[in-house]
């Protein structure tokens, strides 16, 4: 199924990729990024380029700004976005605004003085960057965003939120009827800080009270890193011992509430953890002996970080589209009984 849902997405791509074969072949490798050539002094973490395989200058410069690289699922944006950078001879640099919308913001600043041609970035408020981003087209600078959106960006690989919460609520729905008979204390750990996620945390809680009417949901708080999700669900299990399920916006919360469980000795058939985005660290948590993390859902964050640097490569070459352009983020739920299949 995986593989079918990466052959769809590829093909939605096939009209920006097309135009970029021609240009891989041919390209020159990236020159290290010399120190202070886009270095916002606040930015949480800057990663430099590396240089490619061959000789000679580089002929673009990209920017990737992550919301939060503590969070695994934007980490992995980030290295598809470095991985197509170095294949493309493309010379880049990574920033992490660290959950800091004002942040984010200088990063970008900083990005356009610097001189680069084109961003890639998953907001953390897009409206707050309708100013720098409005510049960054005016200067021909391509603006690519991924999950989350921004008005003003060029491109999209869009996320949609309210679907996006429905798949991972529906995961925890169809586990808690089978094995909790649609009854429980449900906890939905949110992202309420990025302004698009709010929708996915309300489609959770709409999907658990459509499916599981009996089911009590004792809170909604906001946990979307691991320190966030242990420390609020270790909160929670003092208040709720009896809470069966965690569901989480992103498995960066969900392996927080995890440890928590796991902390206090917590387990068993009734008690169960979902989320999203099938990070490397959820999935290995699912293939553990007699493990309660029962699901979570797959965006394909490699994949859309290289294929953002193909759409922004198109741009620079054929000139920035008139209106914004959009290509759908696919998701897919994911069960623990399938990745324990899986080896």
């Amino acid at each position: 199924m995986e593989v079918n849902m990466k052959k769809k997405f590829v093909c939605m791509l096939a009209v920006f990729v097309v135009g970029i074969l021609m240009f891989t072949a041919c390209a020159q490798p990236a020159a290290p990024v010399e120190s202070g050539s886009a270095s916002p002094e606040a930015s949480a973490e800057e990663t430099p380029a590396e240089t490619g395989d061959g000789g000679g200058a580089p002929q673009y410069k990209m920017a990737f700004s992550g919301s939060e690289l503590a969070n695994p699922w934007v980490a992995m944006v980030k290295d598809g976005f470095e991985a197509a950078c170095k294949d493309n001879g493309i010379e880049f640099v990574s920033l992490n605004a660290g959950s800091d919308v004002d942040q984010q913001v200088a990063d970008v600043e900083n990005v356009i003085e610097s001189g680069y041609n084109a961003l890639v970035f998953n907001p953390i408020d897009g409206t707050a960057l309708d100013t720098v981003l409005n510049k960054a087209t005016d200067e021909g600078i391509a603006s690519v965003t991924i999950a989350q959106t921004a008005d003003a960006a060029t491109a999209g690989i869009v996320l949609d939120d309210a679907a996006y919460g429905a798949v991972i609520g529906q995961n925890a729905v169809d586990w808690i009827n089978e094995n909790l008979g649609g009854k429980g204390k449900v906890a939905v750990l949110a992202e309420d800080n990025i302004q698009s996620s709010i929708a996915r945390g309300d489609a959770i809680v709409a999907a658990i009270e459509k499916g599981c009417p009996d089911v009590e949901i004792v809170a909604r708080q906001h946990a979307n890193t691991p320190e966030l999700g242990l420390s609020v669900t270790e909160n929670l299990l003092l208040q709720h011992p009896d809470l069966n399920v965690v569901v989480a916006c992103n498995d960066s919360g969900g392996v927080g509430a995890f440890q928590a469980f796991e902390n206090a000795g917590i387990s068993g058939d009734d008690r169960a953890i979902f989320s999203g985005d099938k990070t490397d660290e959820a999935v290995g948590y699912m293939k553990q002996e007699n493990s309660i993390y029962r699901g979570t859902a797959d965006l394909h964050p490699y994949e859309s970080g290289y294929n953002a640097v193909l759409m922004a490569l198109e741009y620079l070459k054929s000139g920035l589209p008139a209106e914004q352009e959009q290509v759908p983020l696919e998701m897919e739920p994911i069960t623990q009984a399938q990745i324990l299949a899986e080896g």
